[in-house]
């Protein structure tokens, strides 16, 4: 039982914390920094032409982003973002997947003319505002994953309801101290509710104090305050003697 627990708790955190900053939740290598599947999803899409992008001026060593598929694509990191048919810099979950994987591919501790080179890259290939826009939206999410890891990671996996809602809570607090509310919205949309309520369940059906009954009307309510495609993230209540242990 404590493993299946584990593994939703992991369900869990994964929906609230996105792919990067669960990457570094996992302690993966910075110096070997790896393409989640979103992440090379999102830019393998841009490379078949899934993303308008607007061409750049030609210039100095641009920042280009390897794809890992079997050819080794590499883009120039402007094509990681897309312009609306009107015109405006989009900025929506697949936007976040394109900044987690230029975020991927950049080292870790950046120098100021990395910075000024990826800037400069984004300049030459996007409208002088969306450029901007974007720049910040990658400054601003690299400090996001850098808080993630050096604040929430210490805390280690929270050992019942109230630890987790603080956990959650503070995770919150991590994100608006990055993006204003419509920003957050757009990257992250309903990942983080949808995370917590995944969270509840679990230890609902952790209650040892709670009757069959009861952690079945529980998770019932939890389960009718998601889509119809999340239901699945909160399981079907297990019987107490069903459990291992019992």
């Amino acid at each position: 039982m404590a493993d299946l627990l584990k593994r939703s708790w992991w369900v869990a955190l994964a929906g609230a914390l996105g792919v990067l900053a669960l990457g570094y939740w996992l302690l993966q290598s910075p110096a070997e920094p790896e393409q989640t599947a979103e992440a090379t999803a999102a830019a393998q899409a841009v490379a078949a032409g899934g993303r308008q992008a607007a061409s750049g001026a030609g210039g100095a060593a641009p920042w280009e982003v390897t794809v890992s598929d079997a050819m080794g694509t590499t883009m120039d990191a402007s094509r990681l973002f897309e312009l609306g048919f009107a015109g405006g810099l989009v900025i929506d979950k697949d936007t976040r997947a394109s900044v987690e994987a230029l975020l991927n591919s950049l080292p870790e501790n950046l120098s100021d003319a990395d910075l000024a080179r990826l800037e400069r890259t984004l300049r030459q290939g996007l409208p002088k505002e969306d450029a901007e826009k974007a720049y910040k939206l990658i400054t601003d999410y690299r400090g996001y994953t850098k808080d993630i890891r050096d604040e929430m990671q210490p805390k280690g996996i929270p050992n019942n309801m109230q630890e987790a809602r603080a956990f959650f809570d503070q995770m919150e607090a991590v994100k608006r101290k990055h993006f204003d509310e419509s920003t957050a919205n757009a990257l992250f949309g309903q990942a983080d509710h949808y995370a917590r309520l995944s969270m509840e369940a679990m230890f609902v059906q952790q209650d040892s104090s709670l009757s069959d009954e009861q952690k079945k009307a529980q998770l019932d309510a939890l389960r009718a305050q998601l889509p119809a495609d999340q239901k699945s993230l909160i399981p079907e209540a297990v019987p107490a003697a069903s459990q291992p242990g019992s």
